[in-house]
């Protein structure tokens, strides 16, 4: 794979072509953002829904290249990642999910929803433009939108050569090179796109037990796009990449929170590093492909979207985290692979009524299986053999005990509509109704029990939109999302949870502005909305298996509001400015007073975002760029449900910031970029659970499991486009 980068990045920079004109140009207005949101091309400013979008030319200023770059900017939106790279936890306005569980949030690529949220994490420096859809988006998209949705477009192939090739280095020994080539294959009838990406890291974060980057990784990515129109009005998309990754699997550092400061996890805590023995590698391998057909019939494009993605992922890790051997070892491998084919018609644009209709159909298969080695002494357990404990030593007699090892399937089946008309010339009514039943079974490896479950919903939404002039617009919408129920494995006796977990469902009302002021140099949008999130499914490790398992609570409220602004006072000079904040309480956990009032987990209380980039021109056609981003979270708890004797004890990160700026130097075909994350060098948690998570492994040792913030990185980046 690097060979290959390497190969293009060579023949990009000895080629020649045009110029091309650098992003910010002297344009007094803001760009005019076109999304994809409703399943068809708008302006944002149009939509009736908390929308926030990236463009190519804001992908490049900021650097972006994956999902955590894009939420980091996004109000309300958090991501927690965890256990291993492609374990994550992406939450909007307060809606998440956890280990083990299916995303709350739809993740569509060129109109192809991802089947597992073990792909979510990987490299997106292909992305054309990235749309975060805040609230319940069921009514188009399906099971798993309960909280929002994140829709990205990937480049699209050109019908003029173009070409650009860049390369970063920085701390940590990291370097990322990529290349991007497209042009016409077939002059206007076929046309491709080949990208390609390479990135290594030896990491930023040492491990006290042998000195070394334990937060190391290596991935590679290659996508290819072609694009034939054998007619104008019949078009054909082929799409597919390949990502292959090895790195380390996610690793806590032990401290003693909950005895010191009752659960706040302090500066000086998140500067504790990690010092565990034990294996932490990760493999991570992924293949997706999509054809994307479209015949334009005169009153209205016929769409077919066929797609089939293999997703597989196997980790290690020191399960302890501590130099002490008592569980030395934790495997654990993930097979994922889903076909999918959705149909749909689509009515043309630009008329009074407008009308999107379809159906769906996803077949998912899903294979977890986690093993772990225990050395059983160490906790007091008689096994037969010997059982002498030297500290930092193997008892000479650890077990090899199989966990939680399931194979699952599910058949997903939907039928969509939705209707927008025109009231008047200024009001706008969206009705939109899909109905998902998923069908699912799960055969336990270790019991060889297999249950089955039908899961089913009618998700509704509907928008009243009102246009006060040409630059500004009220909205009010009432949307419903659902997440389907899943399986346990078959209870130990005497344990508490269910075998089948119930759906989740979120019902939200939100009003809402979108304006724009000064000829487009000024743009606020907010946003206030109201949620009622049912039966939410709650992570929990089963204290008499040692299992992932998981609970429905019964019900959260959440309330909160948004507002985003964008200016270009000046031209060349950019400002951006979002708020959120976000109210969750649990009104009814399980119908005893536990943690009632407690906020949900994994969601700050508020994010804020400033940001400001300014160029100077500097003889002939250089431009100097320089960028400032301030980021502020409010508090995260981590409350992981497992303490019932101590409930309002838990582990939560107090708000913190950080500053990210860059400089460069650029001109229409080269540009030069130096940068730094984190400038102040601040230190916080990005994820924790208390030691009663595992409370047979940590309870002894006094401590509470916690992630850290490398702090501060910088570095460098050229890049050449022709």
């Amino acid at each position: 794979m690097r060979t290959t980068v390497l190969i293009l990045l060579g023949a990009a920079l000895s080629a020649g072509a045009p110029a091309w004109a650098a992003s910010g140009a002297d344009d007094s207005a803001l760009e005019e953002i076109v999304v994809t949101a409703r399943k068809r091309e708008e302006n944002i400013q149009r939509v009736p829904d908390s929308v926030t979008a990236f463009t190519a030319a804001q992908i490049d200023d900021r650097r972006l290249a994956q999902i955590n770059d894009f939420l980091a900017l996004t109000p309300n939106v958090h991501i927690v990642s965890d256990q291993d790279p492609a374990t994550n936890i992406i939450s909007i306005r307060g809606i998440g999910s956890n280990r083990n569980q299916a995303a709350a949030v739809a993740f569509v690529v060129d109109g192809v929803i991802l089947p597992d949220s073990d792909a979510f994490t990987m490299d997106l420096s292909d992305a054309e433009r990235v749309e975060v859809l805040k609230g319940p988006q069921g009514a188009l998209y399906g099971k798993g939108a309960i909280a929002g949705a994140i829709n990205m477009a990937t480049r699209k192939p050109t019908n003029e050569f173009a070409a650009d090739a860049k390369a970063s280095y920085g701390s940590g020994h990291t370097y990322r090179v990529s290349s991007d080539v497209s042009g016409p294959l077939v002059n206007h009838t076929l046309v491709g796109r080949l990208s390609v990406s390479d990135y290594s890291t030896d990491g930023n974060l040492v491990n006290l037990y042998d000195g070394k980057g334990i937060d190391y990784d290596r991935h590679s990515k290659i996508s290819g796009r072609l694009i034939y129109t054998p007619i104008e009005a019949l078009s054909f998309d082929l799409r597919g990449s390949f990502y292959q990754e090895r790195g380390s699997s996610l690793w806590f550092s032990l401290v003693d929170v909950l005895g010191t400061t009752g659960g706040e996890i302090t500066p000086q805590d998140a500067r504790t590093r990690p010092d565990l023995n034990g294996p932490h590698s990760t493999w991570r391998q992924i293949y997706d492909t999509s054809l994307l057909a479209s015949y334009d019939t005169g009153a209205g494009v016929l769409s077919s979207i066929t797609a089939y993605d293999d997703i597989r992922v196997r980790y290690r890790e020191d399960l302890d985290q501590t130099p002490v051997p008592s569980v030395p070892d934790t495997l654990q491998t993930r097979y994922t692979h889903s076909y999918s084919q959705e149909l749909r018609f689509t009515s043309p644009g630009d008329r009074s009524f407008r009308y999107i209709v379809g159906g769906y159909f996803q077949n998912t298969h899903r294979a977890v299986v986690t093993g772990a080695t225990i050395d059983f002494c160490y906790f007091g357990i008689p096994i037969p053999g010997p059982c002498a404990t030297p500290m930092f030593e193997l008892s000479g007699n650890p077990v090899s005990v199989p966990l939680n090892s399931t194979s699952a399937a599910s058949k997903q089946y939907a039928a969509f509509a939705q209707a927008n008309y025109d009231l008047t010339s200024e009001l706008e009514l969206t009705l939109a109704l899909r109905y998902d039943r998923v069908e699912t079974s799960q055969l336990d490896l270790l019991s060889l029990i297999q249950d089955e479950a039908t899961f089913s919903r009618t998700q509704p939404k509907a928008s009243l939109a009102y246009r006060l002039t040409n630059d500004a617009m009220v909205y009010a919408t009432y949307s419903q999302g659902f997440k389907a129920g899943t399986f346990n494995p078959p209870p130990e006796p005497g344990a508490t949870f269910p075998l089948v977990v119930g759906s989740e469902v979120s019902k939200n009302y939100e009003l809402g502005a979108k304006t724009e002021w000064l000829d487009r140099r000024l743009k606020a949008n907010a946003a206030v909305y109201y949620t009622d999130y049912l039966d939410p499914q709650i992570f929990q490790l089963d204290a008499l298996s040692g299992g992932q398992v998981t609970i429905n609570a019964r019900k959260a409220r959440i309330q909160g509001f948004e507002l985003e602004l964008a200016a270009r006072p000046l031209p060349h000079l950019d400002l951006n400015a979002s708020y959120g904040y976000t109210d969750s309480k649990i009104r009814d956990f399980d119908g005893t007073p536990l943690y009632l009032g407690q906020s949900l987990p994994n969601m700050p209380k508020s994010t804020l975002n400033l940001g400001a980039q300014y160029g100077v021109a500097v003889g002939g056609d250089a431009l100097v760029k320089g960028r400032l981003d301030y980021y502020r979270s409010g508090t995260i708890s981590y409350q992981d449900f497992q303490n019932n004797a101590d409930p309002n004890h838990f582990l939560f990160t107090p708000s913190y910031y950080t500053l990210d700026g860059q400089i460069g130097i650029e001109n229409g075909h080269w540009s030069l970029t130096g940068y730094v994350h984190n400038l102040t060098d601040q230190h916080f948690a990005t994820s924790a659970y208390s030691r009663y998570i595992a409370a047979f492994i940590f309870v002894p040792f006094g401590k509470d499991p916690i992630q850290t913030d490398p702090g501060r990185l910088y570095g460098a980046e050229v890049r050449y486009r022709f």
